[in-house]
């Protein structure tokens, strides 16, 4: 996250600090990880768990009504989450792994249907471009790319290229290492930048 905000994966303290406090969809993702922490406190210590979770659920629900974004607590999300657009994004129960990049009005979640109750999993390096719906108990493999606007209900081999709806493979072996690694690209005469310190 730092790379593609900051332009370095080394900030200094103060950029941190700056990046921290200004960045919206930092605070939808740190939202999450307390209230997954918040859990794990819950099953050792119950009241000061109890206590935490009500933290967690009124931050939750500023989140859904100032960035319209709900990261629930019962998703299993791995390192390196980045929300490159917080409004609309709704995640249930889901598994996802590490690294995935999530654009705006992402649904991921449980499906409710006739004989599929499962929750979708996700490997590592998934991008989701805007406008985009996983759901059901499938799997999306590891370096995957769904495309703005797909609905996707059936499984997708590790490094495909996604779309449509219903979404279907448009490319096997779809390198999305430039969407999931990038940095912003700094022109030269762009005036300097008090988040990167370079001030």
């Amino acid at each position: 996250m730092y790379t593609i905000n900051l332009g370095t994966r080394r900030p200094t303290l103060l950029a941190r600090l700056r990046f921290w406090l200004t960045d919206y969809e930092l605070r939808c993702v740190a939202c999450y990880r307390f209230g997954r922490w918040a859990g794990r406190v819950r099953e050792t210590r119950p009241l000061l768990g109890v206590l935490l979770l009500g933290i967690f659920w009124f931050w939750n629900r500023h989140n859904m009504r100032i960035h319209h974004a709900d990261i629930g607590r019962r998703a299993d999300i791995g390192p390196g989450l980045l929300v490159m657009h917080r409004s609309g994004i709704i995640i249930g129960p889901a598994v996802i792994g590490g690294n995935c990049v999530l654009h705006h009005n992402v649904t991921i979640g449980q499906r409710i249907a006739a004989g599929d109750h499962g929750v979708p999993t996700l490997g590592d390096d998934v991008w989701i471009g805007p406008g985009a719906v996983i759901s059901g108990a499938i799997t999306v493999g590891d370096g995957c790319t769904i495309s703005a606007g797909t609905v996707l209900s059936k499984d997708v081999p590790a490094r495909s290229l996604v779309g449509g709806n219903p979404g279907r493979v448009i490319a096997r072996d779809y390198d999305n290492a430039n969407m999931i690694n990038f940095v912003l690209p700094r022109r030269a005469g762009d005036p300097p930048s008090p988040i990167l310190g370079d001030e």
